[in-house]
């Protein structure tokens, strides 16, 4: 089988979508299968907020081909003249004309930017698919989905759509409509495409799977850090609201009162701003910043208990992580993610405020037997569901059904009216 993956970043950027599109895209070459990845970049530029929409055309960084261990990947880099061309998408960036007209600028700036430019490179890459599986929404899933019906290919899309924040707009939704499956990462996430819009038949749960080192040392971990037998929270990621952090560090007085010998290890990208948030802190904090994916590892497996209380993901790839290594997660309410942790019984979900997170911290700190319980159904999750074989497998038996077929669902894609 030939599949073409089409993801707007790739490797070596970093993040969940760009190992879940690098994980896939080996595990078929390694089952025989042939397969392409095509994605727009490959780091991520600081671009001034009001220029951000602006990241995957006109001001899109400049990046080559290459052979990523047997899989090929192609980059969509503009050429000059086609960022000229591409000028029209300009009044995506226009103050203030957002609010007001977010989607009409968004769908001008694909028809009259993006899509004249990208769409023939997209249909040239989807012409010898046998599936074409979008790991992208905006434009340049669009022109996937564009491209899989110029050669009656069928189409698989998933969202990663974020409800109220990105990825639930009318034109996504009829971009979804227009896809032969949809896949939700986990029941809650299917559901809610359903209620969208997205007939119940096309859509299916196919989650991700975490990347990890083949090996780990939280030993050593603990000794570097000066960590000893200290009780250990982690948290990874961003610093910033929707994670959750302001309210983990909230907690860790009220954690002190209870269990004084606490320590908590924060790890994220490392920047000035986020880096200020701990001058001065408790001794009993420490902030690692940007660390190595091995190091991040360590950390899991050296931790207690791992907590992000977040408010904004579908299935967050650090969930999995931290249930690999059999470690309980203190998990935020985000849209799904009560089902998830506690649906499972494996972590505990809380508000995002100081209180709720200590008190289950607090709880599960005193109770090794219950942070036992709740690691080792992580654990046995992520085997039965989120493992890269199980992931890969499911994928690969609805790419072998739809392309058996070869009967795409005739509906309207995005930018192919003058509406």
């Amino acid at each position: 089988m030939n599949v073409l993956l089409v993801s707007q970043s790739y490797h070596p950027a970093v993040g969940g979508i760009e190992a879940h599109v690098r994980q896939l895209a080996h595990a078929l070459l390694h089952r025989g299968h042939r397969v392409q990845v095509v994605a727009g970049t490959f780091t991520r530029p600081k671009l001034p907020r009001r220029l951000e929409t602006l990241r995957e055309s006109l001001l899109a960084p400049c990046f080559e081909d290459y052979d990523d261990d047997g899989v090929p990947v192609t980059a969509l880099t503009p050429s000059p003249v086609d960022r000229l061309r591409m000028l029209p998408a300009a009044v995506r960036a226009v103050p203030r004309l957002q609010r007001f007209a977010y989607h009409g600028l968004n769908r001008f700036a694909y028809r009259y930017g993006y899509r004249p430019v990208y769409g023939p490179r997209l249909r040239r890459l989807a012409a010898d698919a046998d599936v074409v599986h979008a790991l992208a929404g905006g434009h340049i899933g669009w022109a996937a989905g564009e491209a899989a019906r110029a050669h009656g290919v069928p189409l698989v899309v998933t969202p990663f759509a974020h409800p109220g924040q990105w990825g639930d707009g009318p034109d996504d939704v009829r971009y979804y409509c227009g896809a032969d499956a949809v896949i939700g990462l986990v029941d809650t996430d299917r559901e809610y495409l359903r209620s969208l819009g997205v007939p119940a038949e096309r859509l299916h749960t196919v989650g991700v799977s975490p990347d990890l080192p083949p090996t780990v040392d939280s030993a050593g971990f603990r000794l570097r850090r000066g960590l000893g037998d200290s009780p250990v929270v982690l948290y990874v990621g961003r610093m910033m609201a929707q994670k959750g952090a302001a309210s983990v560090l909230a907690a860790a007085q009220q954690v002190w009162a209870a269990v004084p010998q606490a320590r908590f290890v924060f790890i994220g990208p490392g920047s000035p701003s986020e880096t200020s948030q701990f001058i001065g802190a408790d001794s009993r904090i420490t902030y690692l910043g940007k660390v190595s994916a091995q190091e991040k590892a360590d950390a899991l497996a050296a931790c207690d208990v791992f907590c992000m209380p977040s408010m904004s993901e579908i299935l967050p790839t650090v969930y999995l992580e931290a249930w690999s290594y059999g470690k309980p997660v203190v998990g935020g309410r985000a849209h799904g993610l009560p089902e998830l942790v506690e649906g499972n019984g494996a972590g505990i979900a809380v508000a995002q405020t100081g209180g709720d997170v200590a008190a289950a911290l607090i709880r599960l700190l005193a109770d090794p037997a219950l942070r036992t319980v709740l690691g080792n159904a992580g654990r046995q999750l992520v085997e039965r569901e989120y493992s890269v074989t199980a992931v890969t497998e499911k994928l690969l038996k609805l790419y072998t059904r739809l392309a058996t077929n070869r009967a795409p669902a005739a509906a309207e894609v995005v930018g192919a009216t003058s509406r």
